[in-house]
């Protein structure tokens, strides 16, 4: 059973990201530990733990001696760090399609089933752990571990995916369906088909 405190961090976590996709902090803003204590009734240690997260998260970024602020990315940069990203994950498809045995593909089908079924009731946290757990299952599959570490640092470098790229319901569940394309493309050891789908994903094309 968790410790009150903990259910507590994650509930105040939950409302300040939610809070963020909602605008409430516009990207550039400058978090006041001060007024978040007043904005939420509750306590600044628990605001420190909250923000510690978020930060983890990247939903917000730490600057030392100076505090916390909601990330605004240069919008060139970050089309070039997802079309590297793309680039990369594009390349490892056939290794995905070649190395992605039964078993490995039947639990990247649950983890997409586990996103899709959080989108209605789960929180912005929720699913963004959900789809980093889809998209580690995915580049494990292809049997070479460091391709995983380099898409792992490209995505510390990007806004993650509630905060940048999911702002609206119709998004986020465009974004569950193709979850189930490279599902079904690696079933039909279809590696152009996953390497389309992977590009489109990235992207946020249609």
């Amino acid at each position: 059973m968790k410790p009150a405190s903990s259910d507590s961090e994650n509930s105040l976590v939950d409302q300040i990201a939610t809070d963020i996709q909602a605008g409430a902090y516009a990207p550039g803003s400058w978090l006041k530990q001060i007024e978040l204590q007043q904005r939420y009734k509750t306590s600044r240690p628990m605001i420190r733990l909250a923000l510690d997260r978020l930060a983890q998260k990247r939903l917000i970024r730490h600057e030392p001696n100076r505090g916390y602020y909601v990330y605004e990315a240069d919008g060139d940069e970050v089309r070039d760090l997802l079309d590297l990203r793309a680039m990369i994950e594009c390349a490892a498809a056939r290794r995905i399609i070649r190395h992605g045995t039964g078993p490995e593909c039947d639990r990247l089908e649950e983890l997409a089933q586990n996103f899709e079924q959080l989108i209605d009731t789960g929180s912005i946290l929720q699913q963004y752990e959900a789809n980093l757990a889809f998209h580690q299952q995915l580049l494990s599959m292809s049997g070479n571990p460091q391709i995983a570490v380099i898409i792992d640092d490209l995505r510390h470098r990007i806004p993650s995916a509630p905060a940048g790229q999911w702002r609206t319901y119709q998004r986020v569940k465009q974004s569950s369906a193709e979850h189930f394309e490279m599902v079904a493309a690696i079933r039909n050891r279809d590696a152009d088909a996953l390497a389309d789908t992977i590009r489109r994903h990235i992207q946020q094309t249609p």
